[in-house]
């Protein structure tokens, strides 16, 4: 007899923090080692519109995408447990952060604002930070969003840690919470 172990994860795992935190790199990372699918909610949001996140906000607004992501995070929620990355402003709409805290384990990866803006490539294709100056913007945000994401069931710091690392924590932590649990299958050799 040969015994592999396999990971099984229970409940889809959202993380939710601001733009730079790391949650599409430690997302892609996660889920490629537990063979589960990743997804990143702005990206599903523009495959909806067919237009890109700052067109929405232009023609639309904030508001208008805001309610757009809810039902699209919502939408992802009702299928099997994935690895969800989500906008840096989703878990500060009230029905957003109720839906994520029924449907999933919510990670906050947080950090700096001086480290978030030294992660960041395109500057110009995240809206909030497209006016002004992008360290103050994001430390404006993080001050305005932090009691929000302090609501979060994990919270990981980030600032110093590569993405293993940032790994290695969370998947202790969802160990913990029995998220994420380690099956033993047996199969008989041939």
């Amino acid at each position: 007899m040969k015994q592999n172990q396999n990971y099984l994860l229970s409940h889809t795992v959202a993380l939710i923090g601001l733009m730079g935190a790391g949650k599409t790199t430690l997302g892609r990372y996660f889920a490629r080692s537990l063979s589960v699918d990743f997804i990143d909610s702005d990206d599903e949001i523009v495959k909806r519109a067919g237009i890109s996140i700052p067109d929405i906000f232009e023609l639309s607004g904030e508001e208008k995408f805001r309610d757009i992501e809810q039902r699209v995070i919502a939408d992802i929620l009702q299928g099997s447990p994935v690895i969800l990355s989500t906008g840096g402003g989703a878990f500060i709409s009230p029905k957003t952060r109720e839906i994520l805290g029924n449907k999933s384990v919510t990670i906050w990866l947080r950090a700096e604002p001086e480290t978030l803006l030294s992660r960041m490539d395109n500057l110009h294709s995240r809206p909030l930070l497209a006016k002004g100056d992008p360290l103050l913007t994001l430390t404006n945000l993080s001050d305005e969003r932090k009691r929000y994401y302090e609501q979060a069931d994990v919270i990981i710091d980030t600032d110093n840690l590569s993405a293993t690392q940032a790994l290695r924590e969370l998947v202790s932590a969802l160990q913990e919470r029995d998220v994420l649990r380690l099956e033993n299958t047996v199969q008989k050799e041939l």
